[in-house]
């Protein structure tokens, strides 16, 4: 059962995300890099920020479990669906994205079971933070490349680190869930 008010600061931070990545794949697609940076930096100020400010009022709740997981989800597809667009993000990168969170999503349906939603980890977090840079990188700051791996995979070290934490975060999850007893979230 869902516990917790919904309508906190942090919830409403948590939310405010999408309107920011729309806002950033705007201004990519008409090529205003400042403003792309700006909305994307203030996105993942705000993924920083729902969890602290919810600790600090002490509104920590079920309904923030769910809503900063899935604005994340939401914002990273928005921005993904972007780049790939506009060919600054390789195909099976948007194809391993895309599986991770239908599988996330078609798993929590099927083995909820009503039960209260759990923490992030570390591995989400840090596969959401290597992410975020990754996109902003693809985004607005191209020409900074890491040592390139066009030869595999298309992409550089920091795309491959990200991707690797990507799937390291669904394979914890996926563990987590069924070591719980099929308690599903990601973070």
């Amino acid at each position: 059962m869902i516990t917790g008010r919904f309508f906190t600061a942090a919830n409403m931070v948590s939310i405010i995300r999408v309107p920011l990545a729309l806002a950033a794949c705007y201004f990519l697609r008409h090529g205003h890099s400042g403003y792309t940076l700006l909305f994307i930096i203030l996105a993942i100020v705000s993924d920083a920020v729902d969890g602290k400010l919810a600790r600090l009022t002490g509104t920590v709740s079920d309904w923030g479990k769910i809503l900063d997981p899935v604005a994340d989800k939401i914002a990273f597809a928005v921005l993904a669906v972007t780049l790939l667009l506009m060919q600054l993000l390789p195909v099976w990168m948007f194809a391993v994205l895309v599986g991770r969170d239908l599988l996330i999503v078609t798993g929590g349906l099927l083995f909820y079971r009503k039960k209260k939603p759990p923490s992030a980890n570390i591995w989400g977090k840090l596969a959401t933070m290597f992410l975020s840079f990754f996109m902003l990188r693809q985004a607005v700051f191209l020409q900074l490349q890491f040592p390139r791996a066009d030869w595999f995979l298309h992409t550089d070290s920091l795309g491959l680190l990200s991707m690797l934490l990507v799937v390291l975060s669904f394979v914890t999850y996926v563990y987590t869930a069924f070591k719980s007893g099929g308690e599903l979230n990601e973070a």
